[in-house]
């Protein structure tokens, strides 16, 4: 029992303790209610769906059952029976165990996998699904055959019997030691009679790179033509480069020269028509010679045939090629050691529009 002292002492303190609690009790009803406000204000910003991750839900549903009386006065992000959803869906997920629904069938491979896989049935046309799977388990990637097929018929290669073969660019680079080809240009000469338009023939040996420029001619005709070709087959045994396949376009002024060249050992191989990258080697070296007549005002045949000599010896003796590992296609005496500024030597040839360096031997 308490006694008349402590009993006193409770009665008067009570009253204190029970106004505390009413101030409390308005201070925290006047933050709910600003808090609500301020919640309705930015709901009607977010627009009519607010998106909500798994993690907020398990939240609002922690917290929502412990005010699940007045839960409609104060939730504004979704309704009470979807909060009670969400509460029913986590405790079947507690002892269902439920986990994410996973693809059926086997993982699908890496895109880097699926890419190797293209890749190796682009540059080899004739391996089959079997060829391809071995050469990746070479290569410590797994695959097996059926998946090797499946992959090559969603990129929309057939199989390898059906393949295509090689493409023109895989020919070419198989090919470059026994490739020439051949193509004209032209270019304006002042003569006596005016601007006449001179044709130029040359011949370019894919693999070495070398150049031959044939004579010019205002009218490429038949004998002209099947002479040039006589003057290719002799340049060639001079030079003791292999010929096996010669490229040019349709033009019919090649006719005379395919008459002549053509035999058993040399097959002639023309490009369709309107495609220029299919003789790229020429057409990249007609480019190169026009960097330089493009400079010029050739005064008569004579000054054409200099100059076209002139960028011959440059292109063979003189100038590294990037196609060659920046190597000249003739033989050069590289200088085994560097050499001194004071012994570099400029050598220039047409009017300084085409230059190379050497070091100069003392005497």
């Amino acid at each position: 029992m308490l006694g008349p002292v402590d009993q006193q002492s409770r009665n008067s303190a009570n009253p204190l303790i029970a106004k505390i609690q009413r101030l409390f009790s308005r201070d925290l009803a006047l933050e709910n209610d600003f808090l609500r406000q301020e919640n309705k204000i930015l709901r009607s910003k977010l627009g009519s769906r607010v998106p909500l991750t798994e993690t907020d839900r398990r939240m609002l549903v922690k917290y929502g059952l412990r005010i699940r009386t007045r839960l409609g006065e104060v939730i504004s992000i979704a309704k009470p029976e979807t909060l009670l959803a969400w509460h029913r869906r986590q405790k079947q997920r507690k002892w269902t165990f439920d986990k994410p629904a996973k693809a059926p069938g086997r993982p699908r491979k890496s895109e880097g996998n699926e890419a190797l896989i293209i890749r190796l049935a682009e540059e080899n046309g004739g391996w089959g699904y079997k060829r391809i799977s071995g050469e990746l388990k070479k290569l410590g990637h797994r695959a097996c055959p059926s998946y090797v097929r499946n992959v090559l018929r969603r990129h929309g290669l057939p199989p390898a019997p059906n393949r295509k073969g090689l493409s023109w660019k895989q020919f070419l680079q198989a090919h470059l030691h026994v490739t020439w080809a051949a193509d004209f240009f032209t270019d304006e000469v002042w003569t006596f009679g005016g601007l006449v338009t001179f044709y130029v023939l040359f011949f370019i040996h894919l693999g070495t790179r070398r150049l031959w420029i044939a004579r010019s001619t205002p009218q490429p005709r038949r004998t002209w033509m099947a002479q040039q070709a006589r003057n290719f087959s002799m340049v060639v045994e001079d030079w003791n480069l292999p010929s096996h396949y010669l490229i040019h376009d349709q033009d019919c002024s090649f006719a005379a020269l395919d008459h002549v060249l053509k035999t058993d050992q040399l097959t002639i191989l023309k490009t369709p028509p309107h495609t220029p990258l299919c003789n790229a080697y020429a057409e990249r070296h007609v480019r190169e010679i026009r960097e330089t007549l493009n400079q010029l005002i050739l005064l008569g045949e004579s000054h054409l045939h200099r100059t076209l000599r002139s960028i011959q010896d440059h292109h063979n003796v003189q100038r590294p090629h990037q196609g060659l590992g920046n190597v000249i296609p003739l033989g050069f005496d590289y200088s085994a050691e560097p050499a001194s500024p004071l012994e570099v030597q400029r050598h220039a040839t047409v009017g300084g529009l085409l230059n190379h360096y050497s070091v100069e031997q003392a005497a």
